[in-house]
């Protein structure tokens, strides 16, 4: 009987996710469950078996995922939507028997989840962060944008809670909202203009933090851990120039500090970090408790990170059965370029 592993509600790369673990899954020992809330969600493509969510929240959403879980016998649950709810009474779906991947217990994910508490919390002499002040009016924006602009040529802000980098604007002194707009700039944001906008808000929610900005490369690494133990690590630089292809890099100071978080926060599973140099180097700014959107990318160097989570989160036993039939897995290719492409597709429904 296969083994049913359920990808709840997220992003549209829990299509990319199914593909990759089906590919891996050579003996044909998995099942892959997936539900959203819009019947029409890409990751339908790619399911074996396809279901509606309702439209719930909070404890009444969890409640909801203990009942599929016992109805369709899910063998491991891999959430996305309310992970750290369903982190909270992980014992409940254990006592299912239904084991859940999950990228930290459930302190650190709320701690992962609010970018001000994440940057505090960090060894800055081992994985520096960008320097970094959170703010919750506009007294406090201006005091620590005031500090922040003797030791730093530009900032930027975003929210203290948010995903995909929604929110993120680089403060310019210079020019106004309109010359941004004409220009195409749709980061930048003009220091008067917002500090007029914060008159009059007695407070910001979520707060914002003001940040030094990091101009320089990019580097997005996926990786794959089991409880702080770092398994796979694929380095994907990416350059400020648009529509080019992403590089798979083998930087020693990324390998070091993508190490020394993982360990720290005892990570697990398929999660993402991400780096970018400033004025001073190689600085942390986030980890994503969930696979990033671009680890198909990564996945194209050869490793099939996706299927190695979802191995290491099942029984000893069932790992051994899966790994005598699975797709051989290829060393890690650096030095490669690769781009992602899109290709369309009809949804029958």
């Amino acid at each position: 009987m296969p083994l049913k592993i359920w990808f709840n509600k997220s992003f549209s790369v829990t299509h990319n996710l199914l593909e990759l673990i089906r590919l891996g899954d050579a003996g044909g020992h998995l099942q892959l469950l997936a539900s959203h809330s819009v019947d029409t969600a890409m990751a339908r493509l790619a399911a074996d078996e396809w279901f509606v969510e309702p439209e719930l929240s909070g404890q009444a959403y969890v409640d909801w995922c203990l009942q599929f879980c016992a109805q369709h016998k899910v063998t491991l649950f891999v959430p996305g939507k309310a992970a750290i709810n369903i982190a909270r009474r992980l014992n409940e779906f254990y006592d299912l028997g239904t084991r859940v991947l999950l990228c930290a217990d459930v302190d650190t994910l709320v701690l992962l989840d609010n970018k001000a508490a994440f940057s505090a919390a960090v060894d800055q002499t081992t994985t520096p962060t960008a320097e970094t002040v959170e703010v919750h009016d506009l007294a406090e924006f201006q005091a620590a944008y005031a500090d922040l602009r003797q030791r730093h040529t530009t900032l930027c802000l975003k929210p203290s809670v948010s995903v995909f980098g929604l929110g993120f604007r680089i403060i310019d002194e210079a020019h106004d909202a309109l010359e941004h707009i004409l220009a195409g700039q749709e980061q930048m944001l003009n220091l008067h203009e917002l500090t007029q906008a914060m008159q009059g808000k007695p407070d910001f929610k979520p707060s914002l933090i003001l940040m030094e900005f990091l101009a320089g490369e990019e580097w997005s690494v996926d990786c794959v851990a089991e409880y702080g133990e770092l398994i796979h690590a694929v380095q994907r630089r990416k350059s400020n120039e648009l529509s080019t292809p992403q590089y798979i890099d083998n930087h020693p100071d990324i390998a070091h500090m993508t190490d020394v978080l993982t360990r720290q926060f005892k990570l697990n599973g398929l999660f993402n970090i991400q780096f970018r140099v400033g004025e001073r180097g190689i600085r942390v700014l986030e980890i994503n408790a969930r696979p990033s959107g671009g680890s198909p990318v990564a996945c194209a160097a050869g490793l099939n990170l996706p299927f190695e989570a979802v191995l290491r989160a099942l029984a000893p036993e069932t790992q051994a059965i899966l790994r005598a039939n699975a797709q051989p897995m290829p060393p890690l290719a650096h030095g490669q370029h690769i781009h992602q492409t899109m290709l369309p597709c009809a949804l029958a429904l």
